[in-house]
Formats: structure tokens, C-alpha cells, sequence
């Protein structure tokens, strides 16, 4: 006899999500759908009206707060992704409506793509392959490449992916710069092998800046124009966080004026007006633009997996769910 319902918004085949998830489940008793991403205000709240879970991704339809109160049975919104900015927490909150997500689950693969794109960065690699693939066999100044030996790495947010970064970086010999809302202890920072700094410190001390906090109202434009000012002259920007945390214009004004030596962002899923507005922004540029791929591999879906289906286990059980988030 069914007695739950899996809504999920996950861009993945049916039949694929089902043989995932209610592993974890007893198949008999959980009805799971998958709902399209296109679906208007009423229909979301439809779709809902009768769900436990609601499996929701960074491209879900934004949960506000008319849907979560159509949601009468739900017990669990389950977020696919480390993310969780598609959903009105408040309004979560107030409903009594747990949300989840999937916290640290991509830390390993986003930083080496963070890693990936400063050494790319540091090497102006991108722009000599374009140079070759032409044909053309460009003049270069050795003097105008770096190693990352001994630079000063400064790391925007240490959480689960910043600690990552920190370590491959540790490896590569440079000097870890970090900040976050809440420092480390001593221990911990001797530890890791990283150095506190207020935010205005890491952008006047750090030669490369990666980002890794989440998308609030307070980090929405973290790194605009009067930060990027601060920051040293021939620096390298790299954000593989959420895209409004940065002022793209911003990098992009600083890369064309020089103030910035290079520029790497991991986008979300372009358009063909976005696409041109990128190759308006960074288009032969010492920059390097990824289709939101920094937390794809392999080894990620089987981790996200388990979590998941973990959760789902979970709340349907009445235990309580794992990496709940709360309004900041």
C-alpha cells in the first residue's frame, strides 16, 4: 500500500531516480515522480499538494512560500545539491518543514577544479592553446607566468570545499590565506597549515582569491568593484560558488584594465544571450569560463546517492534528517 510520495525536481530519467533511491525504501508503500522544471506557480504547488519529500536541485522552481503551504504532508525537502538558495527558509521554518542538503558531499571535486583553473590561470594556458589550435605560435615572457609555490592563496570561506582547496594547496607549497564567519581555533588553523584574515586583509595579501560561500543576501556581491580595487595589482579571481556572488562586470573591467591577471568562474547553464554576454565579458581574456561542472565526476553521483537515500530513509521513519540548514 503506498503511503509516501517522492517528488523530485532532479533533472535525471525516472526509472534511473527510482533505482537509486527507494533501495533505501520499501518500493510497495513510495509512489516517487519526477516533476518538469518548467512548471508554473499553481502546478509546482500541484505537484506538492500530496507530497512527503520533495527532491529539489539549483534549477528546482523557487519554493516559496505559497508552494511549501500547498505542501500539507510534506515531511522532507531534500536538496540534490550543496546549494539550497531555491527555497524560502523563512517561510520553511514557520511551516515547521525540514530542509536538507547535501553539505560537503562535492568538496573534493570542486576544489581541484578550483585548483585546476588557478594553475590554468597562472599559465595563461587557455589562450596559448587557442594560440596554437590557430596555428599561430605566440611570443611569451616567462617573467609573465607563475608557480603557485609561495604565493599567497587566500581562500573565501573554509568550509568543506575551502578546507579542500587548502590542503591540495598546502601541496603545491603556497602560503594559505583564509576567512570565514567563524575562525578556526589555533589548533585547528596550525593543523591545516592555514593563516586568518579579516576580509579586507585577504584582498589586499592574497595573489590568487577562490571563493567558496554560499549565495545570502550578504554575500550577494561580495566581490565587486571597490573589493577588487583592494586587491593586488596582477591577482587572480576564481569562483566556483554561486555566480551572483561576484560582480562579473566587476572582474571584467579589472581584466581588461590589467588590475587583474586572470579570471576563472564555474557558470550555471547559459542561454544564448548569456553566452555572448560571457564572450563580451571575458573573451580574449586570460579567463577560463566552465559550464558549472566543478562538482561533477564520477565518484560524486554514488555519494549523493547514499546521502540522499539516507535522508529519505530517515524522514520517512521519523528520525531526524541529516546537514539540516536554517535561515542565516
Amino acid at each position: 500500500m503506498v503511503n509516501a510520495k517522492i517528488v523530485s525536481f532532479a533533472p535525471f530519467p525516472l526509472e534511473a531516480q527510482r533505482s537509486w533511491f527507494l533501495k533505501y525504501v520499501d518500493h510497495s508503500e513510495v509512489e516517487f515522480t519526477v516533476a518538469r522544471m518548467d512548471l508554473s506557480e499553481d502546478e509546482v504547488c500541484e505537484a506538492v499538494s500530496d507530497a512527503t519529500i520533495i527532491m529539489a536541485t539549483p534549477m528546482t522552481p523557487f519554493l516559496n512560500r505559497k508552494i511549501l503551504d500547498s505542501a500539507k504532508k510534506v515531511k522532507l525537502v531534500q536538496f540534490v545539491s550543496v546549494g539550497y538558495d531555491r527555497i524560502d527558509l523563512d517561510a520553511a521554518a514557520e511551516l515547521g518543514i525540514p530542509v536538507a542538503n547535501n553539505a560537503g558531499v562535492n568538496a573534493i571535486t570542486v576544489a581541484e577544479h578550483a585548483i585546476m583553473m588557478i594553475l590554468i590561470l597562472q599559465k595563461k594556458a587557455v589562450q596559448y592553446h587557442d594560440s596554437v589550435m590557430q596555428g599561430k605560435w605566440p611570443e611569451y615572457t616567462p617573467g609573465d607566468m607563475w608557480e603557485l609555490r609561495g604565493r599567497a592563496l587566500g581562500i573565501l570561506g573554509l568550509g568543506a570545499i575551502g578546507t579542500e582547496v587548502a590542503k591540495i594547496a598546502r601541496g603545491f607549497g603556497a602560503r594559505v590565506l583564509y576567512n570565514k564567519r567563524n575562525r578556526l581555533t589555533e589548533d585547528a588553523e596550525k593543523e591545516l597549515g592555514v593563516e586568518y584574515r579579516s576580509f579586507e586583509d585577504l584582498l589586499k595579501e592574497s595573489d590568487v582569491l577562490t571563493v567558496h560561500v554560499p549565495l545570502t543576501d550578504e554575500t550577494r556581491h561580495m566581490i565587486g568593484e571597490d573589493e577588487v580595487a583592494k586587491m593586488k595589482d596582477g591577482a587572480i579571481v576564481v569562483n566556483t560558488a554561486r555566480r551572483d556572488v561576484v560582480d562579473e562586470s566587476a572582474l571584467s573591467n579589472a581584466l581588461r584594465r590589467g588590475k587583474l591577471y586572470g579570471v576563472g568562474i564555474d557558470v550555471p547553464k547559459t542561454s544564448d544571450d548569456r553566452a555572448e554576454e560571457l564572450r563580451k565579458l571575458f573573451g580574449g581574456y586570460n579567463a577560463i569560463i566552465t559550464s558549472h561542472i566543478a562538482s561533477a565526476s564520477r565518484q560524486i553521483m554514488g555519494r549523493i546517492i547514499e546521502r540522499m537515500g539516507e535522508n529519505i530513509r530517515r524522514a520517512l521513519s521519523g528520525e531526524e534528517p541529516k546537514f539540516l540548514v536554517t535561515a542565516s
